[in-house]
């Protein structure tokens, strides 16, 4: 009986073991696929939530928060990207030891400690200059375009500020432990505060608090990043606090600046690719159909989210791949990736699309409080098209080169058209446009330079 029960055990540890690798589901992945699993569910959840102790006005003024506050890429301006790209290149050279330093040559350590040093000054200001112009901003437009009184939001307002701020200054820290190929933890990290982060904000729901339950993600991922590097940022605090030879240092302007300049470009096109839509709903259709289509972005953000795990699980191993110059190595696992994180992504979609068709259907109030189906069909259409584009550009930007700029800058005055003139006609003829220009300009126009470089020798 038990040589039995030990080949059973036997069997089933082979099995997922199979399974596992079939999917590509190693520590990072998994716990990265975990974490944006887990924001599905939880996602799922406030989405039905929030109609039952939001009115439809609140609901507005929740989703319109999160896309003003995505402002703070004006001033982070592409730098963690950078930083993740620049640890990996240099990290790829070094072996890791014990106590959480690095050994190798001094080129390589010189350069990381310099960078540690250089993100910290700089995102310091960031932090607080965002504090600063974006919490103003904000407060203007909710006060010239919403219709609540200043009591409601303001203090909402000002905490939500404050603690992206604080999140903002604080994520150079991951992104240096991303480029130590260390995505795996810091995926448990952001697992751990998201878990913690809903069950505040579903309890502040359930005490009848409204708005204030917007504040309880940002507020405990800022408390709980500070924590976790503290306990696990020896290695960051190390390159920080350690001597270097001048002629081993990171040179900002010839090593940063052509390469982020070029990023910042293209994250701030994809402000307006991606968050513009509901402040502009909000001003000219009112808070109850920017909540409405806030909760629809809302979706097909989580499951982009959860569709890329595998591409951006292993943004750090492409660039070491590049660096060692491993480039049929680079390409095999690309392709495994991308082909996992497109799939999921075009399954997700449709299944989001068919479910809140059926529910519609079936005459279900709280689908009043999302857009139409045939809304989400368009945004479903975005999203499988934005997977391709994205793996892509996680492809490229492995290379440290910026080759999405010009795509990015005409695709974003595209949409920032479509959004500011949709936005006073209607939804559904803003996402068809919005569609039309994802499919017919920049996926192509992307694929056409990936070629490219998948092709290099």
């Amino acid at each position: 009986m038990n040589t039995a029960v030990l080949n059973f055990k036997t069997i089933v540890r082979w099995k997922l073991s199979r399974w596992r690798a079939i999917a590509g589901l190693d520590f990072h992945v998994l716990v990265t696929l975990l974490f944006r699993g887990w924001a599905i569910v939880a996602g799922a959840a406030t989405v039905f939530l929030l109609p039952l102790w939001l009115s439809p006005t609140e609901q507005g003024y929740y989703f319109t928060f999160a896309s003003v506050l995505a402002l703070q890429i004006f001033f982070e301006l592409g730098l963690n990207q950078i930083v993740m790209q620049l640890v990996s290149h240099e990290v790829a050279h070094l072996t890791e030891t014990a106590d959480g330093r690095l050994t190798g040559k001094e080129a390589h350590l010189g350069r990381l400690s310099s960078l540690a040093r250089l993100i910290r000054r700089w995102y310091g200001v960031a932090g607080m200059l965002f504090a600063l112009i974006g919490g103003i901003a904000g407060a203007l437009f909710f006060s010239q375009k919403g219709t609540e009184p200043m009591s409601v939001w303001l203090g909402v307002w000002v905490v939500l500020v404050g603690a992206t701020a604080v999140n903002l200054w604080l994520s150079p820290g991951l992104a240096v432990m991303e480029g130590c190929a260390k995505v795996g933890q810091v995926a448990r990290l952001r697992l751990a505060q998201s878990v913690l982060g809903y069950a505040i904000l579903w309890a502040v729901l359930l005490s009848g608090a409204g708005l204030w339950a917007a504040t309880a993600v940002p507020v405990v991922s800022a408390v709980c990043t500070a924590y976790w590097l503290k306990s696990h940022g020896d290695m960051l605090q190390w390159l920080s606090s350690r001597a270097v030879d001048l002629n081993n240092q990171l040179s900002w302007r010839a090593d940063v600046l052509p390469l982020q300049w070029r990023i910042s470009v293209s994250w701030i096109s994809g402000y307006f690719i991606f968050n513009l839509f509901t402040p502009l709903v909000f001003a000219n259709r009112g808070a109850v159909e920017a909540g409405q289509f806030g909760m629809a972005l809302s979706v097909f953000s989580a499951v982009t989210t959860v569709g890329m795990s595998w591409v951006n699980a292993k943004a750090p191993n492409f660039t070491m791949h590049i660096s060692r110059g491993e480039r049929s190595v680079l390409n095999v696992l690309f392709k495994a990736v991308a082909i996992r994180s497109i799939v999921v992504t075009t399954l997700m979609s449709l299944g989001a699309v068919s479910m809140v068709w059926f529910l519609t259907s079936r005459g279900m109030t709280v689908m009043s409080r999302i857009s139409a189906p045939e809304v989400l069909a368009g945004l479903a259409i975005v999203a499988i098209a934005n997977s391709m584009i994205t793996a892509a550009a996680v492809y490229m930007r492995a290379h440290r080169e910026e080759p999405m700029l010009l795509v990015s800058v005409v695709t974003g005055l595209l949409t920032a058209v479509a959004a500011y003139f949709g936005s006073r006609i209607g939804v559904l003829y803003m996402v068809i446009v919005y569609a039309f220009i994802t499919m017919c300009v920049s996926l192509p126009w992307t694929t056409w330079i990936f070629v490219g470089y998948f092709n290099r020798k």
